[in-house]
């Protein structure tokens, strides 16, 4: 399989492929990182971070991540960049390289099986059963998506849609992201809707 080597950004979030991710980037090192990926591609990696910070270094990072691109930036006056980033699709880094002046990783690029979208027939469902559990949820007063957002018709996106915004745990989106197939996100997606409803319900009646 294919390799390359890209710049890498450990953060305290999971970006998905079609997401939006605007950053603020203020450390030198992020900096210069910045300036050379604008000079070609404009594209590095997205990694959650399992154990450290995001400043500093010295953190523990996990697998899989997703390719961001610069959609639109804007550098101060001190160097800082203002980005508007958005995740094109998911990475394996196989390799990490030395953090200087950066992280660096040989990653893979990972794709869902096509095919898997004729196994699922409930995807129209799934959408419906994620709005129901927003307005339930925005009921109580949380902060959440609008019902009314953008859901694929086309469940390999949409499940990356839906993820971006389901309130679930960090390490339970890596669990999305790290989905080897449609059927296993989906399968996921359906147990965490489970999970917040059954929640959303309890405190309905409390």
């Amino acid at each position: 399989m294919k390799t390359k080597i890209l710049p890498m950004f450990p953060l305290n979030l999971v970006l998905f492929p079609e997401g939006i991710l605007p950053l603020h980037i203020f450390e030198e090192r992020y900096r210069v990182m910045v300036e050379e990926v604008m000079k070609t591609d404009r594209c590095f990696g997205v990694i959650l971070i399992e154990r450290g910070y995001e400043v500093g270094g010295g953190d523990t990072r996990k697998t899989v991540g997703t390719l961001a691109e610069i959609v639109d930036s804007k550098k101060s006056i001190d160097g800082r960049w203002i980005l508007i980033t958005r995740g094109v699709r998911r990475i394996k880094a196989i390799n990490w390289l030395d953090d200087s002046p950066y992280p660096r990783a040989e990653v893979e690029f990972l794709n869902d099986d096509l095919e898997d979208c004729d196994k699922i027939n409930d995807w129209p469902e799934i959408v419906s059963r994620m709005r129901r559990m927003l307005a339930v949820l925005a009921e109580l007063g949380d902060e959440v998506a609008p019902i009314s957002i953008e859901i694929s018709d086309d469940p390999i996106l949409g499940s990356f849609q839906m993820a971006s915004v389901i309130p679930v745990t960090s390490f339970d989106l890596q669990k999305l992201l790290e989905s080897n197939s449609l059927v296993e996100r989906c399968a996921l997606i359906k147990r965490f809707l489970k999970n917040i409803e059954e929640e959303a319900n309890s405190r309905l009646f409390e």
